[in-house]
């Protein structure tokens, strides 16, 4: 991982993808205690939460 450059959570082909990117960061992240990550993460989550707001389907559930 490069340090304070994540991608966009738009890079991804997926949502999917891209969920399963930011819970690896994290868990990667917790587990060094690297809170130099903290803001490239939060951008990162908001990105996240963007794209579930406009791909998620509700009926889909």
């Amino acid at each position: 991982m490069q340090k304070n450059q994540l991608p966009s959570a738009y890079d991804f082909d997926t949502l999917e993808a891209a969920i399963a990117f930011y819970t690896r960061v994290v868990a990667e992240v917790m587990k060094n205690r690297d809170r130099s990550m903290h803001d490239e993460l939060m951008r990162f989550k908001r990105e996240l939460h963007e794209r579930i707001d406009r791909e998620y389907d509700p009926t889909a559930l």
